[in-house]
Parts: structure tokens; C-alpha cells; sequence
């Protein structure tokens, strides 16, 4: 199984970080975030103090109360992937899948005119992993509708990862709608209710990036908020 984790390569647009973005361990005693020194932090869902971090991954996929996932960017082929597993309480490194390869026009980057979600969730020793890629047209001028068209895309699949060799195998009979489908109160677990604000940086530049901060409330008093990892930002096309 492969042990070495990809650096994730980002290009600069305006990207709100979502609630995919960080991952509530079924028990509700922990939230995995992307860490703004880098990397990803398990943090105590309660009082918000942070157990461990782990600099080889950037991107929260999936957590259940044993594991917590990643996904990380390929160096060279923006359309392909891999998940890394993690002890939930330790953050001990317990393998990382072989590539997961979407279609060539797919991307992990957050750029303007593509989209990439994955979630991820243990079965035993094997890792469920869900991934959806679009497309959509991005440019400032109003569009014909067949440029629209044309420019739209999607796909989807559903991998099982064996955790133990890194093995990938497609899941044919699993949708990912099963994986994807909209949370029914979004950011709430049990007792917490999760929101994330982000703000455009105060100078906008070829680094620039957004200030994104987390906030935890439990029956709606504010228990501890963080800031996370920003997005690279570029205003919107003209």
C-alpha cells in the first residue's frame, strides 16, 4: 500500500468552504477540519480543544467513531485521488488507497466551472468512498444556451477501498445519491449546531486567500469557535 501522501495543489477562485468540509464522528465527541497551518485537526467537539493533527492529507472526506478520512490531491493529474485512513483517536496514519481516477475533464481543484465532492465511511476493513465531478460554464459573458450545454457535465461513482493493500474496486450496484443526499437540518448533530462564515481577504492577490471561521453552539449557546483553512480566491469573471 502506498504511504506517501500527495501535497494538495489549489488554484486561486471565490469557493465557500462547505459542511463537506469537515466531518462530525457519529458519537458527537469529535470534528475533523482542515487546519490553517495546513493539514487536517481532530478537535473536541465539545470545548474545541484540538487532540491531534496530521500535516500528510488537507481535505476532510468521512469520520465514524474508529476512522477519520481524507482525500488527497494527485500531483500531476488534477482528475485523480486518493483517500487516507487515520486512527480516529490518535491520528495514526493506517494506509492510503491505490489512485482513484475520475474522467480527464474532472478536477479536485475548487476552480471556477468545476466541482469535486468525496465522503468516505469505514465498513469493517474495507472504506465505502463516494465521488461526484461537474462541470458548468464560468465565463462572464452571458452564454448562448448551447454553449451552456456543452459546457455542463457530471459523474459519479462508488469505490470500496481495502484498507490493509490499498486496492480500489468500483461498486456498481451503490449510487451515490446514497452518499450525497442533502442533510435534513444542515450543520446540526444532536445538540450542536456547526456554521461556517467565510469573508473575502481585505487584499485581493495572486495568493489572496479567504478567512474561514468555524463556530460550534450546543442548545444554542456559542461554545468555542476556530479558524480554519482559507480558500484561494480570485474575484469573479467580468
Amino acid at each position: 500500500m502506498s504511504r506517501v501522501l500527495a501535497a494538495v495543489v489549489l488554484l486561486p477562485l471565490a469557493v465557500p468552504l462547505m459542511a463537506g468540509d469537515y466531518a462530525v464522528t457519529p458519537d458527537l465527541k469529535l470534528v475533523y477540519v482542515p487546519a490553517k497551518g495546513g493539514g487536517i485537526e481532530a478537535v473536541d467537539l465539545a470545548s474545541g480543544k484540538i487532540l491531534w493533527s496530521n500535516k500528510n492529507a488537507h481535505n476532510v472526506a468521512g469520520a465514524s467513531n474508529a476512522v477519520a478520512f481524507a482525500w488527497v490531491a494527485d500531483e500531476k493529474k488534477p482528475n485523480v485521488f486518493r483517500i487516507a485512513a487515520f486512527d480516529a483517536m490518535i491520528g495514526r496514519e493506517k494506509g492510503t488507497s491505490d489512485p482513484i481516477e475520475m474522467p480527464e475533464w474532472a478536477t479536485t481543484a475548487k476552480t471556477p466551472g468545476r466541482t469535486f465532492s468525496v465522503k468516505a465511511r469505514d465498513d469493517g476493513d474495507l472504506a465505502v468512498v463516494a465521488w461526484e465531478a461537474g462541470a458548468f460554464y464560468a465565463g462572464g459573458a452571458a452564454p448562448t444556451p448551447e454553449v451552456l450545454a456543452a459546457a455542463k457535465k457530471n459523474a459519479a461513482a462508488v469505490v470500496w477501498v481495502k484498507l490493509d493493500t490499498g486496492k480500489v474496486t468500483l461498486l456498481k450496484d451503490k449510487k451515490k445519491e446514497d452518499f450525497f443526499k442533502p442533510a435534513a437540518k444542515p450543520g446540526v448533530y444532536g445538540d450542536f449546531t456547526l456554521t461556517v462564515d467565510e469573508q473575502p481577504p481585505a487584499k485581493p492577490g495572486a495568493d489572496a486567500v479567504t478567512k474561514v471561521t468555524l463556530t460550534v453552539k450546543k442548545d444554542g449557546k456559542q461554545q468555542w469557535s476556530r479558524e480554519l483553512a482559507g480558500n484561494p480566491w480570485s474575484p469573479p469573471p467580468p
